[in-house]
């Protein structure tokens, strides 16, 4: 891939990422990378400061990837079930123990837990609630906890008892096949798809990453934490997170949260690893990927949930001047990104590292507005 060094493109991405990060309220700096699908052009770019001691950002800085994890975790399950290994339609009582999914999803005094199956965890349509942003009835929620510069560790066990005995669920599983269907966005869900990947493999889901993932893809500045990077590079990430003026120390909370939002990585690892996805280096059957975001029901205006994949495709109205093609890919709360653009042929990859989850969302179509009407030459 050539890296454009100069030309209108170059300029005007990088004049985009330099005002977003001088403008934005509470933005220390921004990492952007857009690309070519087919790896003719791509172009990586950084402004501001990765951290409180004031280093500059790069375009190598090692990032908290946040919630784009769970796309991970979705190409493995869908992996699996390209394999023959575990259908979508399987019930998760059937796939783990009894004493992990006993009780798990009880409403108004019915146990709806045996209806709950893969699909609806990778769609976010199995109705449980959210470990990590719903407030216990003891106290704060992990999220709140981390909010406030503390550390918010939550394993396994404690998910399972606070679903089962702190939080309510919000219905039940949804009917597969329905045109359309409730959904809720909860980081229960996806703690389960570990405990199920690890179950069928028989592996730690961080390991299974390195293996079928990081290492033959070539992901050398990936990892997931606290596992360093094959590279060498320290575990933890380059670049500062901030709630404010409050720097976060999630180091024990991302030690548990292998599933939806643990893993470290830096902008070129994250464009090749959804390049592969797109280009049919992932995945056996071509058919795969597209069935991922084929059909999506509404999580956040206006972003739908296919299987473990966000589709933001915004009403005209939005953006009367521009019509803001389709893209999909996964977001994350720390203002996280990692998005393909069918119609432009790109995937983008990106953070502001802020709790600011709307900011993606934002920004994203003015680069894509900028591709659009661009002509990239790569340099020679």
């Amino acid at each position: 891939m050539t890296e454009l060094q100069g030309g209108a493109l170059a300029a005007e991405l990088d004049g985009l990422l330099r005002r977003a990060v001088q403008r934005g309220r509470g933005v220390r700096h921004g990492l952007l990378a857009v690309a070519d699908v087919g790896g003719s052009w791509g172009w990586r770019g950084a402004h501001g400061l990765a951290d409180g001691d004031g280093t500059p950002a790069t375009a190598d800085t090692r990032y908290l990837v946040a919630s784009v994890t769970k796309l991970f975790t979705a190409v493995v399950v869908m992996r699996l079930v390209e394999q023959g290994r575990v259908r979508l339609e399987d019930r998760v009582v059937d796939l783990l123990a009894a004493e992990v999914t006993d009780g798990l999803h009880v409403l108004g005094g019915v146990d709806h837990t045996a209806a709950i199956t893969l699909e609806h965890l990778l769609s976010h349509t199995s109705g449980l609630p959210d470990y990590y942003t719903e407030a216990p009835r003891s106290g704060r929620s992990p999220q709140e906890r981390l909010l406030a510069g503390e550390d918010a560790p939550v394993p396994f066990d404690e998910v399972l008892r606070l679903a089962r005995e702190e939080l309510t669920p919000h219905f039940p599983p949804q009917p597969l096949g329905a045109s359309k269907r409730r959904a809720v966005y909860a980081d229960t869900n996806f703690q389960l798809l570990g405990a199920v990947v690890e179950a069928i493999v028989g592996e730690p889901l961080r390991v299974v990453f390195a293996e079928t993932l990081f290492g033959p893809l070539g992901l050398d500045d990936t990892s997931s934490y606290p596992e360093p990077p094959r590279s060498g590079a320290p575990a933890g990430p380059q670049a500062a997170v901030w709630s404010g003026d409050v720097v976060l120390e999630p180091h024990g909370a991302l030690t548990h949260q292998v599933p939806e939002g643990g893993i470290v990585s830096t902008l070129a690892d994250q464009v090749r690893f959804l390049t592969a996805v797109v280009g049919g280096e992932v995945f056996d059957d071509p058919a795969t990927w597209p069935r991922m975001h084929r059909h999506v029901n509404r999580v956040f205006f206006p972003v739908g949930y296919g299987l473990g994949v966000m589709r933001y495709a915004p009403p005209r109205w939005m953006s009367p001047f521009f019509s803001i093609p389709p893209i999909v890919g996964h977001s994350g709360s720390t203002a996280t990104w990692l998005f393909h653009c069918p119609d432009l042929a790109i995937v983008t990859a990106g953070t502001f590292d802020v709790v600011q989850p709307p900011l993606p969302f934002r920004f994203l179509p003015r680069v894509l507005r900028a591709v659009a009407r661009s002509d990239p030459v790569p340099s020679p």
